[in-house]
């Protein structure tokens, strides 16, 4: 007999004692989810903001926005490390490392994350990184696990369903950096909740000293929100897989930059005098 039939067998004994001796079997109380916030534009098309028990796809726009993808995932596990106040967990395939290469420390400090914060963990291929986030989101343990995945061969429907159940069961948020799948985003299927197309886009220099060559500006980046699936209760704007979002991120904040408004201006009243007029 297998562990999971006994384990159900036990629960059927304990709920069949419960009704003979007159009394409910006590229910799990439920959890209450809190929807990451990115931007009024972002929050509104994902109906609330980004869900914490859940699976969120990031691929790259092009061969060149390998690294736009990994620092915008980067970003929004400094967030979820902000909110949660825990470890996070960090895998990569071994030939996604070979790739694109391995994380730079002082990268991740400037972009806001806590390296005391971050538990690296290397997996010799996709199905061992896989099975390595399903062990790791069931436990429910990490304020986020961020995984990197070149090979795409074994990511099913089937494969990302249980990383799916594995998050909620576990109550945290998966985000699954799809290296290979530049310019594939829209042709993915799979049980992910949300997927976004990442390509790097121009950010604001910054000046420096003596007026010398100015200095790197923050990272910006043009996000596609390529699937949103909402869950019961949950409303949103019409989804459009076509509309670029723009964000710059703040380190130091932590967040991503609000886009200005561009509103029109009031006209001129033709009543007034002759010299507020002029």
């Amino acid at each position: 007999m297998s562990l999971d039939v006994r384990a159900d067998g036990v629960a059927r004994l304990r709920r069949v004692v419960a009704r003979i001796e007159g009394r409910r079997e006590a229910e799990p109380a439920a959890r209450t989810r809190r929807p990451l916030r990115l931007t009024r534009a972002l929050d509104a098309a994902l109906g609330g903001g980004l869900s914490d028990d859940g699976l969120h796809e990031i691929a790259p726009a092009s061969p060149g926005d390998g690294a736009a993808a990994t620092g915008f995932a980067l970003a929004l596990a400094a967030r979820f490390i902000a909110e949660r106040r825990r470890t996070a967990i960090v895998m990569a395939e071994d030939f996604a490392l070979l790739e694109a290469g391995a994380l730079y420390g002082p990268g991740l400090a400037a972009l806001g994350l806590d390296l005391s914060r971050l538990v690296f963990v290397r997996a010799p291929d996709a199905p061992a990184l896989f099975q390595a986030m399903e062990d790791a989101l069931k436990s429910g343990a990490p304020a986020v696990v961020v995984a990197e995945v070149w090979g795409l061969k074994t990511y099913d429907l089937a494969a990302s369903r249980r990383l799916l159940l594995a998050a909620r069961a576990g109550a945290t948020p998966a985000l699954l950096i799809a290296a290979s799948a530049y310019g594939a985003a829209d042709r993915l299927s799979s049980a992910a909740e949300t997927r976004f197309a990442i390509a790097a886009a121009p950010s604001a220099h910054r000046p420096s000293a003596g007026e010398a060559r100015p200095l790197p500006g923050r990272p910006a980046f043009a996000a596609r929100l390529v699937k949103a699936r909402l869950r019961a209760g949950e409303t949103a704007q019409g989804l459009d897989p076509a509309r670029i979002f723009s964000l710059t991120w703040r380190s130091e904040e932590l967040c991503f930059d609000e886009p200005t408004l561009s509103l029109p201006l009031a006209a001129a009243a033709d009543d007034r005098p002759r010299a507020a007029r002029a």
